[in-house]
């Protein structure tokens, strides 16, 4: 098929022997690693998973099938406790690490038939026919996967003088979280209070201005999305004023009116130097906010461990802040390097308490989603509000949905940080490269997600109403796995394109 041109090396070295080896040993031995456990089997999927892309990068299209079916398929004898499918779990790894080869390695049209033939393989089963909507997350990395074509494959392998370079690295990111907390909160607001859908309309509208200026020829609207924003930071503010002795939600608008304000002040940027200096304030004011909160909202009987950690995370933050401030207003230049730090370490630890508070949340919406059928009605709590629960739909609308749509963007917002912290600290930006290998783990991932669920449904015989239950975790659940894939990658990516295999063996 003159299509899909593979390359076929005619002898191996040894260094890619040996490579693929490692490779497959590294991925066995993950198999003992548990991510997350398989509701209704009684098994766990292993961290093999977050291998998968970096394998089929690395490696290339054969060596890395070749690599990952092999360690798959030793994972499954020596850690029978991940083994979900028997002796055929294999299969869902090395289809995942084929996509991310071959989509990495520019043979972009092979990876997407992949994709597309694992979709068929769902849409063959009568389960599949009924819930024709619960591969949406793969429809829509399929079609990002389209859109950029052979640029996935040319951005992973950009030489290390080519990913050198400032460029704003992480801002586009942070803009990216910040817009999907504030779509969270949104939601929050319909359900918590009713008296405030006209700060929803003008932040539904800012967001749509703010697109449409992303759009050549429309740059006109930029000052509007920004009036916008204001504005419904204006009406935040207000509503601080008339949720008098309501902590929580007071605090929670307070937060709103710092996102819009600090949203406002970067589109206003393009138009003004000091804007994204008085963002930084706005995002610093908006940390010591959640810093004095965090503390507050706990009793001493529960867990300090999370609050603490944000609240340090918070402090980091407001000093690398500060740094940048004084190192942008005084032209103190040896101050960059101290305030990257600062971000680099609040952007990890950030990510460390976004990890254990989803996992957390996870754990109380696995409970609730498998007691849906017994439970109904009852009542949860959501980010501190108590909400009543009368349906699937109901827990997904006011619950799944805006948490899981807070974590992402605060996940995002962290990422970035790291991003803007390796920036000042290493002059070094990885946004496309990180936005191409994201993709490409998602769709890795999730092509091991979907010839899961046909196995699943061939072998051990699962119903769609299992299926039905978890329609939004088990997607969002492989999004994580992919963010969390990422940033592995990046971080054994970057030291091979500096140094190289060998030397950086040798270091």
């Amino acid at each position: 098929m003159k299509w899909i041109p593979l390359p076929v090396p005619k002898r191996l070295t040894a260094k890619e022997i040996a490579l693929c080896g490692v490779m497959a040993g590294v991925m066995a031995f993950a198999a003992f690693i548990p991510v997350t456990v398989v509701a209704g089997v009684g098994k766990v999927i292993s961290a093999a998973v977050l291998l998968e892309p970096l394998i089929g990068i690395i490696l290339g299209p054969l060596l890395g099938i070749y690599s990952a079916g092999a360690g798959a398929f030793v994972g499954q004898i020596i850690a029978p406790q991940g083994a979900i499918f028997g002796p055929l779990t294999f299969i869902p790894p090395t289809v995942g690490a084929t996509t991310a080869a071959l989509l990495a390695h520019k043979h972009w049209k092979a990876g997407v038939g992949m994709m597309a033939g694992v979709l068929l393989l769902w849409y063959s089963t009568s389960i599949g026919r009924e819930l024709y909507y619960y591969p949406y997350l793969p429809v829509i990395f399929l079609g990002s996967a389209l859109l950029l074509r052979s640029r996935l494959g040319e951005w992973i392998h950009d030489s290390y003088r080519e990913v050198i370079h400032f460029g704003g690295a992480g801002t586009r990111i942070l803009v990216a979280g910040l817009l999907m907390i504030l779509l969270s909160q949104c939601i929050l607001e319909v359900y918590t209070q009713a008296f405030l859908p006209a700060l929803m309309i003008t932040s539904l509208l800012s967001l749509i201005l703010l697109f449409m200026a992303q759009i050549r020829r429309m740059e006109c609207v930029t000052p509007l999305a920004a009036g916008f924003f204001f504005v419904s930071a204006g009406l935040s503010g207000t509503g601080i004023i008339s949720m008098r002795g309501e902590l929580l939600i007071a605090s929670t608008l307070a937060f709103l009116c710092l996102t819009h304000l600090f949203l406002g002040l970067i589109v206003v940027h393009r138009m003004s130097s000091t804007g994204f200096l008085l963002s930084l304030g706005a995002f610093g004011l908006l940390f010591v906010i959640s810093l004095v909160t965090a503390l507050t909202a706990q009793t001493p009987s529960e867990n300090l461990f999370l609050p603490l950690l944000r609240s340090s995370t918070g402090i980091v933050l407001i000093l690398g802040i500060l740094l940048f401030s004084l190192m942008y207003l005084r032209k103190k230049d040896h101050l960059k390097k101290w305030a990257g730090i600062s971000f680099l370490i609040g952007g990890c630890s950030g990510i460390v308490y976004q990890i254990l508070s989803l996992s957390a949340d996870s754990q109380v919406m696995r409970r609730e989603l498998l007691g849906l059928k017994t439970g109904i009605p009852f009542s949860t709590l959501v980010e501190g509000h108590e909400m009543d629960i009368a349906s699937n739909l109901d827990l997904y609308v006011k619950k799944v949905v805006p948490v899981y749509t807070s974590h992402v963007g605060w996940l995002l917002v962290f990422v970035a940080l790291i991003f803007i912290g390796l920036s000042l600290v290493m002059n070094i930006s990885l946004e496309k490269i990180s936005m191409a290998y994201f993709i490409i783990a998602g769709c890795a991932v999730l092509s091991d997600l979907m010839i899961g669920n046909f196995l699943a449904i061939k072998i051990l015989e699962l119903q769609a109403g299992m299926f039905r239950a978890f329609l939004f975790i088990y997607p969002v659940e492989r999004m994580f796995m992919a963010f969390f894939a990422t940033i592995f990658g990046m971080g054994v990516i970057i030291p091979l394109k500096k140094f190289g295999f060998i030397n950086l063996l040798r270091r």
